[in-house]
C-alpha cells in the first residue's frame, strides 16, 4: 500500500549525546535513551526513563507523548516533574473529596438507612436511580 498518514513521515531525529554512549556515574545508556527519544522500542531502566522524559519535556512534548515514547503512564511523567525529576521520591497524589450528600440523593438514602432513619425523599430518589440502572445500565441522571 502506498498510503501516507499525516504526521508519520520523516521527522527530525533527537540525540541524547554527541560524544558519549554511556555514563558510569549515573548508569545511563545514551544509545537506549536516544532510541526512546525517537519513539523506537527499547527497554530502559528507571533512571534512563526519567532522563529521557526530562529531555522530551524540555523540548515541549506533552505528558502523553512522553509517556508513549518512554513506556510509562502520563501520570507517572507528571509525578516525576512534580518531584523535580527525582524518581526516588514517592509520587504525591492529591485525592479530591466527594461532596457531602444531601437529601434527595441515593447516597443519602443509604446514610439514612445506616442511621435507622426514614426519609421518603431519599427513598424515592434511590428507587428512581434503581429504575434508571435497570433501564440504562447507569445510576447517573442524563445531563
Amino acid at each position: 500500500m502506498n498510503g501516507h498518514r499525516v504526521g508519520h513521515g520523516a521527522r527530525e531525529r533527537l540525540y541524547a549525546s554527541t560524544t558519549h554512549t554511556y555514563d558510569e556515574t549515573a548508569d545511563l545508556d545514551y544509545i537506549a535513551i536516544e532510541y526512546a527519544l525517537n519513539g523506537e522500542p527499547v527497554k530502559l531502566t528507571r533512571d534512563e526513563k526519567v532522563h529521557a522524559a526530562r529531555t522530551l519535556d524540555a523540548r515541549g512534548f506533552s505528558d502523553k507523548a512522553i509517556g508513549e515514547r518512554v513506556g510509562v503512564d502520563h501520570s507517572t511523567v507528571t509525578g516525576w516533574r512534580t518531584n523535580g525529576w527525582d524518581p526516588t521520591l514517592p509520587v504525591r497524589k492529591t485525592k479530591q473529596k466527594r461532596a457531602e450528600p444531601v437529601c434527595g440523593e441515593p447516597r443519602m438514602y443509604r446514610r439514612h438507612l445506616k442511621a435507622g432513619e426514614r426519609c421518603d425523599t431519599c427513598r424515592a430518589a434511590n428507587a428512581a436511580a434503581d429504575r434508571r440502572y435497570r433501564l440504562t445500565g447507569t445510576r447517573k441522571e442524563a445531563a
